[in-house]
């Protein structure tokens, strides 16, 4: 298996960020599972509405397909907010989170504030209340897989920036984040490859993977 260096990829309104030293293997799979657990979710709840619900429901999908979700989630709601997302977020999720987890969003958000045309589909920079999913990968120490499933979402925003969200300094707004990690082992994941790939077969879905 070849080794990849820091990669992300949009799904739709999530961000899947890679660790440096993954395999192509390891992130196709975690890629695979994405897009199963987020048709499902987003048949069942709205994110915008219950960013919670959402998130436990994406989190029963991938348990469905071999991961472990005996985490419990972490919630923060802020009001009159004026600051640093990203700081809000690492203080957040930083138990749950490795230093290579938190390099990959930065460099995959860092990518996508540069990508215009990607930026303009991208509901965080529209004023509106909107939400955006951060979903970081990383190995721990014995080798497993680990995602850090990350809502993040403003109420009554008015952002007037080209930029997206991830540093802003308007008031008026609430922020809501919502973290839960999920942990799948190699001998896991190896057995649930096969199974994992064929439940895409055959399925449809309403948003795109874009490599950044």
């Amino acid at each position: 298996m070849d080794d990849i260096k820091h990669n992300a990829t949009l799904v739709g309104d999530i961000l899947l960020t890679g660790s440096q030293g993954q395999s192509y293997e390891d992130y196709q799979f975690a890629l695979n599972c994405a897009y199963l657990a987020k048709r499902q979710a987003d048949t069942t709840y709205n994110s915008v509405i219950q960013p919670g619900r959402w998130t436990d429901y994406f989190t029963d999908v991938l348990w469905s397909h071999g991961w472990n979700r005996d985490h419990q989630p972490i919630e923060h709601v802020q009001t009159q907010f004026n600051g640093s997302v990203r700081q809000v977020w690492f203080q957040l999720a930083s138990p749950l989170l490795s230093r290579e987890q938190v390099t990959g969003v930065d460099q995959g958000l860092a990518k996508l504030e540069r990508d215009v045309g990607l930026l303009k589909k991208i509901k965080g920079t529209s004023g509106k209340p909107f939400d955006f999913k951060v979903i970081p990968l990383s190995y721990n120490a014995n080798g497993d897989l680990e995602l850090v499933i990350s809502n993040i979402r403003f109420i009554k925003s008015s952002l007037n920036t080209s930029y997206f969200f991830w540093d802003v300094s308007q008031s008026m707004t609430q922020l809501d984040v919502v973290a839960r990690k999920v942990v799948i082992s190699r001998r896991v994941m190896d057995a649930r490859r096969l199974s994992v790939g064929k439940a895409l077969e055959g399925l449809k879905f309403n948003f795109a993977a874009v490599p950044i």
